[in-house]
């Protein structure tokens, strides 16, 4: 699924790699913020309208999802604690798919179990 922000950048006929250029960043770094896998500050969003000459409601999307896990990391370490971490809705949609073919797997192993 296309994020508002590609769909503007394509729509103007504007590679990755032009955009990066106008707001002055790295192609990859562009890239994973346009992906979702970098946050996109406010001062940035501001820039990106401006440069590709838009409204922010034509390219802003709300941020993905947030998890609260209770852990703290620290370098290979855990601590007690909580810390927030933004999971990108691709790897979301793709665990609930695990989740479902995981169920699908625990019945039939439970059918086979019935079976002997």
């Amino acid at each position: 699924m296309k994020t508002k922000l590609q769909e503007i950048r394509i729509s103007k006929g504007l590679s990755q790699e032009d955009v990066a250029n106008l707001v002055g960043m790295t192609q990859p770094n562009y890239s994973r913020k346009e992906n979702g896998l970098t946050k996109i500050s406010k001062p940035e969003w501001e820039l990106l309208t401006k440069k590709l000459d838009v409204i922010l409601e034509d390219i802003y999307e709300e941020e993905p999802k947030t998890t609260i896990i209770d852990a703290n990391i620290k370098g290979n370490s855990f601590n007690s604690g909580i810390i927030n971490i933004t999971i990108p809705d691709f790897i979301l949609n793709y665990i609930e798919l695990l989740q479902k073919q995981n169920e699908k797997l625990e019945q039939e192993i439970q059918r086979l179990k019935d079976f002997l």
